[in-house]
């Protein structure tokens, strides 16, 4: 063999190998999406057959503020017709007015499409109870705290404070009212009273919900059931703040006996309102333009995935 072959032979060989191995990094590749479409897929799903009727069950947990991935995920639920029935366990001391706002119209939107249950933890107060009259079914632990109807806002100043240290605070405003209260300004009379008219108002707009909400449940004097103080589920079943003692039991006893729905073959899927964090490789990623794709498939069907098709 000449020195000709032995080129041509070794040109072969090495296009050869490198065919073979531009092969292997697409197997790869082509391995890492797909595992990556299933970790993106229904994993709610298991064990619910596709398009067979289930009971949604979702958590509402910790402080609550504006969440549009949450509201997101309500809607969804309230538009799926395989859902027949929600059950929402709430454990919240509250939050935000508006986030808890938001909160309880989501979930009236699904009430108004099909029966709701709310079974309350060690713990749905303030916010957390507005939640739960979106429901018109409350369930309670005997020891769990609630009520805490009301409206709090807090605000600290330092100006005693800065004072004794020799810092000084000049505020230069178009208006004696702009960016009041201050931590680094004494309040006044008018600034309070100004504060307290919204605090006011935003306790007339809740005190006016749970009248509306719970209407002739509640005992005819109600005055001291919306003065802020925290109920146990004893207390707050006679006050009429909730509807009975139990837990996901009486639920649904109240979806069969109440709301005539059969629950004997429908399973309760649990659905999450809460949008997981990217892992490091989650962002890493993001970083290679070949799996612009498969991110957008994965961010779309976090949501469409909490139903089982």
């Amino acid at each position: 063999m000449n020195s000709s072959d032995n080129l041509a032979a070794l040109i072969y060989l090495k296009n050869k190998v490198h065919k073979w191995k531009n092969l292997s990094i697409l197997c790869i590749f082509v391995v890492i999406i797909l595992f990556l479409r299933i970790l993106a897929g229904d994993n709610l799903s298991d064990g619910v057959p596709e398009g067979s009727d289930y009971i949604a069950e979702i958590k509402i947990e910790g402080v609550i503020f504006e969440n549009d991935f949450r509201s997101e995920v309500l809607e969804k639920i309230a538009l799926e017709k395989s859902v027949k029935a929600v059950i929402v366990n709430i454990d919240s001391p509250g939050g935000g007015i508006v986030g808890s706002e938001i909160l309880f119209e989501d979930l009236r939107k699904i009430a108004e499409k099909k029966p709701i249950a709310v079974v309350m933890g060690s713990v749905a107060a303030s916010g957390g109870y507005m939640a739960a009259i979106a429901s018109d079914y409350i369930i309670a632990h005997n020891g769990t705290l609630t009520g805490s109807i009301g409206v709090l806002m807090e605000s600290p100043e330092f100006t005693e404070l800065a004072r004794k240290v020799g810092v000084k605070f000049n505020s230069y405003k178009s208006s004696p009212l702009k960016g009041s209260p201050s931590p680094f300004e004494k309040s006044n009379s008018l600034v309070d009273a100004v504060v307290q008219e919204s605090i006011n108002d935003s306790y007339v707009f809740f005190s006016d919900l749970v009248r509306q909400r719970r209407g002739e449940k509640l005992v005819k004097d109600t005055r001291f059931i919306l003065d802020g103080r925290v109920f146990t589920g004893r207390q707050a079943l006679k006050v009429g703040l909730i509807d009975e003692i139990g837990g996901e039991p009486q639920a649904l006893s109240y979806f069969e006996k109440s709301r005539k729905i059969d629950i004997k073959h429908l399973p309760i899927k649990e659905i999450s309102i809460v949008q997981e964090e990217k892992s490091f490789f989650d962002k890493f990623k993001t970083m290679l333009p070949f799996f612009d794709k498969v991110d957008a498939l994965t961010q779309k069907r976090q949501i469409m995935a909490i139903m089982p098709y």
